[in-house]
């Protein structure tokens, strides 16, 4: 974490206060992270991420909450378009869903996993009490919904730097995926095996036109 924390930072440094649940890291995160006037840090065992948002959300000084991990940037429009919506008087939804960009081994992706992807990410405080929990994607379900619709608006997502951290990472995420679904009384059958990787590979890298970035497009 302590490689990206500080271009996180730097790119939210304009909110009123950057209130961060640390799992206990052990590198320079906490360090970096006290250079800014305006950072609380708080600890908390880590199980996902939306238990961690949900665990800290409650303890935030404000009413509107704006949702960023570690390794997401928030460019200057999306920072634009936050501010217009907190300047309103009257808000009359409980949160919005934000354009969220993959930025894979150094260059942002066009094409598959980098469009439509939406996050609800500039909510109301209490809206912590709507997480549906996962060990992989938690959702935080709510009934009054709009979106930011400016398309230069957007976090980049920058999860990998190596391809090697890629690796570790899909493995990590396949056997939480594993446990969830286990838990939920999924049993896995063997045309799950067969066809389930072929479908989605013709549909992200086809359909979707993940081709058109390349040997990233492939990869992710």
């Amino acid at each position: 974490v302590e490689d990206i924390i500080e271009e996180c930072l730097e790119s939210i440094k304009w909110v009123d206060e950057i209130f961060i649940v640390d799992a206990y890291s052990t590198d320079r995160t906490v360090e970096i992270c006290n250079r800014y006037p305006n950072v609380k840090i708080v600890q908390h065992e880590y199980k996902n991420s939306g238990a961690q948002r949900s665990w800290g959300m409650p303890q935030v000084s404000h009413d509107w909450v704006f949702i960023i991990d570690s390794d997401e940037i928030c460019n200057k429009q999306l920072k634009i378009e936050i501010e217009k919506i907190l300047s309103k008087e009257k808000i009359n939804v409980d949160g919005y869903k934000v354009s969220i960009k993959t930025k894979f081994l150094g260059k942002l992706q066009h094409h598959d996993r980098s469009l439509g992807h939406l996050g609800m990410r500039v909510v109301r405080k209490e809206s912590y009490k709507n997480y549906v929990l996962n060990r992989v994607h938690s959702k935080l379900v709510l009934k009054k919904v709009d979106k930011i619709n400016n398309k230069k608006a957007f976090l980049i997502h920058e999860p990998i730097t190596k391809i090697s951290s890629h690796i570790w990472k899909m493995i990590r995420y396949a056997e939480w995926a594993a446990e969830d679904m286990h838990e939920n009384g999924i049993r896995a059958r063997w045309y799950h095996f067969v066809f389930r990787p072929m479908f989605k590979f013709f549909i992200h890298y086809f359909i979707k036109l993940g081709f058109l970035d390349g040997m990233r497009g492939l990869i992710l």
